[in-house]
C-alpha cells in the first residue's frame, strides 16, 4: 500500500479555501451582500471573491495531488513579501503611505525604471487611490500607529 505525502501544492490550496471560506461568511453574515433597494452592500465584492477564490482553491488542490518535486525561488516570493510588507507599514505608518513606498520601492528596486517613470507611476496611482477610494467613495483608510499617537 502506497501513501501520499502532504505536499505545499496541496496545503496551500487549503488554506487559500479556508480564507475563501472567512470572506464568504463576513460577506453574507457581517457586511451583507444585497439590498433589494440599494442593491450591493458592503460585503458584495469580497463575497464574489471568496467564491472566486474558493473555485480555484478546489481546482489547484485537485492538480496538486501529483507528486512532483516543487521548487520555489526566491523570486517567487517577492509579491508575498510585498504584501506582508504593507500590512506591517500599513499598522505602522497607515495605508496610504505605506502603499506610496510600495509602489516606489517596487518601480524603482525591483523593476529598475528611472525617476521619473517612477514618479508618474506613483502620481496617477496615487491619484486613483485617493481620486476613487478616498474621495469618491470615502474609504476609511487605517492610519497607523505613528499617526494615532500623534493625532490624540
Amino acid at each position: 500500500m502506497q501513501t501520499k505525502k502532504i505536499t505545499s501544492k496541496m496545503v496551500i490550496p487549503v488554506v487559500t479555501a479556508v480564507i475563501a471560506a472567512l470572506f464568504i461568511y463576513l460577506g453574507i453574515t457581517k457586511y451583507g451582500f444585497w439590498h433589494e433597494v440599494r442593491g450591493p452592500l458592503p460585503g458584495f465584492f469580497p463575497t464574489i471573491i471568496g467564491f472566486a477564490l474558493l473555485a480555484l482553491s478546489v481546482l489547484a488542490f485537485l492538480g496538486g495531488r501529483k507528486e512532483e518535486d516543487t521548487k520555489y525561488p526566491i523570486e517567487n516570493w517577492y509579491p508575498a513579501l510585498g504584501v506582508i510588507g504593507i500590512m506591517v507599514a500599513t499598522l505602522v505608518i497607515g495605508m496610504l503611505p505605506s502603499l506610496a513606498l510600495f509602489v516606489i520601492l517596487w518601480l524603482k528596486v525591483f523593476e529598475k525604471y528611472s525617476w521619473k517613470t517612477t514618479f508618474v507611476g506613483l502620481v496617477i496611482i496615487m491619484a486613483i487611490v485617493i481620486g476613487a477610494f478616498v474621495m469618491w467613495l470615502g474609504v476609511p483608510f487605517p492610519k497607523g500607529l505613528i499617526y494615532n499617537l500623534i493625532a490624540y
